[in-house]
């Protein structure tokens, strides 16, 4: 059972929940489900999809034996105040968005961040994550990244801001990931191809753990002469990186990398 002995309050959980539903779970540890099933009580982004998905998970209490709160981008600070109020009388608390990890693309940073100001204890839990999943999945390297949410959705807005992105990702080598309202995802495809230099690597991951996932990076100038991508009304995580601009000098200097394996 959920322990609050280190702690005068109860606890909240980050619980993620799936990017798309399957039949069967292929994205939520067991681990993650246990501390779900011991809660009852519940921060959710949208009520009808907490409800189906407490029942798709087996959540062993019925529906009207749980409550919920609201916790969206548009919640404001008294009313997260309200929802700590249960947490500091020892009521243990799981956060839940639509899809994905919970502060992350999603509500429940405001909330987590209050938490950590009455020495609440945060718990997050592993599952999956559509920009961290997208990342691993495109090559471009985790060392340095970014994410950056929406682009804007005027075209020049738009075209400014995948320019910045391709400068900061050459001048420091960073990988820069943002998203997409699905119903623009074909929009923003075409703008990344008009905007982008040639050499750059671009990633369009799609439908992350589900049966058809898609993940594909290449540059700009492969993506140019290849069939786009059937990316339209669909969850999509854009990634970019630039060629870095190493000046002459430093290549000069540049020692060569010494083979550890055969000749």
């Amino acid at each position: 059972m959920i322990s609050s002995e280190s702690y005068p309050f109860g606890k909240i959980y980050l619980i993620p929940t799936p990017l798309g539903r399957n039949r069967e779970n292929t994205s939520i540890p067991a681990y993650t489900l246990d501390r779900l099933f011991e809660l009852k009580h519940f921060c959710v982004e949208n009520l009808q999809n907490a409800v189906s998905f407490l029942k798709w998970a087996g959540h062993p209490e019925p529906e009207f034996k749980l409550h919920f709160y609201e916790l969206t981008k548009r919640t404001k600070e008294l009313e997260i105040m309200d929802i700590l109020t249960g947490v500091l009388n020892g009521e243990s608390l799981g956060v839940l968005t639509d899809a994905g990890c919970p502060g992350i693309a999603d509500p429940g940073a405001d909330l987590v961040r209050m938490a950590h100001h009455y020495e609440i204890h945060v718990v997050p839990l592993t599952g999956p994550s559509s920009p961290l999943l997208a990342l691993m999945g495109s090559g471009l390297g985790g060392q340095r990244f970014a994410f950056h949410g929406y682009l804007p959705v005027k075209l020049q807005a738009r075209l400014s801001e995948i320019k910045l992105l391709e400068e900061r990702s050459s001048k420091s080598g960073s990988s820069e990931l943002f998203m997409e309202t699905p119903h623009r995802n074909v929009e923003t495809f075409k703008s990344l191809l008009q905007g982008l230099k040639n050499d750059t690597l671009l990633t369009v991951a799609a439908n992350l753990t589900l049966p058809d996932e898609y993940i594909k990076t290449c540059e700009v100038s492969e993506w140019k002469h290849i069939q786009a991508p059937e990316i339209d009304k669909i969850p999509v995580i854009f990634g970019l990186k630039a060629k870095g601009n190493i000046p002459p000098r430093e290549l000069m200097n540049r020692k060569p990398v010494k083979k550890k394996f055969g000749k």
